[in-house]
């Protein structure tokens, strides 16, 4: 009887690494899930808050606005994002942080528009891990966009 009995308990000990590893792996996915509900979140806020800016200022990539005169330069502006993305949807995120407070910064200096627009990343590995993380950032120079450049059409006329 007694090697019946040792024989079903290896039979339970062995199952049991396969089902810890089942209840990892389930723990694990539930965990992205929430997180990504969380990101996603997040993301529309950020989304929002970027619409309702842009009515107040211009970001644009070319060195300066088209069709519109820059009154004045402010200075640089460069922004970097608050959080580390180790995945897409937390590098959306970081993208989106980064350039709203870009904005915010134009705004806060009396900037109505932003030119030379440049997105940069850092990659590094964070200690203690294997993976690696990013940092967005934006950069570029305020400006004060005033009247609009006469075309050349309506000079001739």
């Amino acid at each position: 009887m007694t090697i019946a009995a040792a024989s079903q308990t290896s039979a339970i000990f062995s199952t049991l690494p396969l089902l810890a590893l089942l209840l990892f792996v389930i723990a694990v996915f539930r965990w992205n899930r929430r997180s990504k509900a969380v990101t996603k979140r997040q993301l529309d806020q950020l989304e929002q808050q970027l619409k309702i800016i842009r009515n107040e200022i211009l970001l644009v990539t070319t060195n300066a606005v088209p069709g519109e005169r820059t009154v004045r330069t402010i200075g640089y502006v460069e922004a970097l994002s608050e959080a580390e993305a180790a995945s897409d949807w937390e590098y959306r995120l970081a993208e989106k942080q980064a350039l709203l407070d870009l904005a915010r910064q134009g705004l806060a200096m009396g900037a109505n528009a932003i030119v030379g627009l440049r997105k940069s990343n850092a990659h590094y590995d964070q200690a203690g891990s294997q993976w690696r993380v990013s940092r967005v950032t934006y950069q570029g120079t305020a400006v004060v966009v005033g009247q609009k450049v006469p075309s050349a059409e309506s000079a001739v006329a």
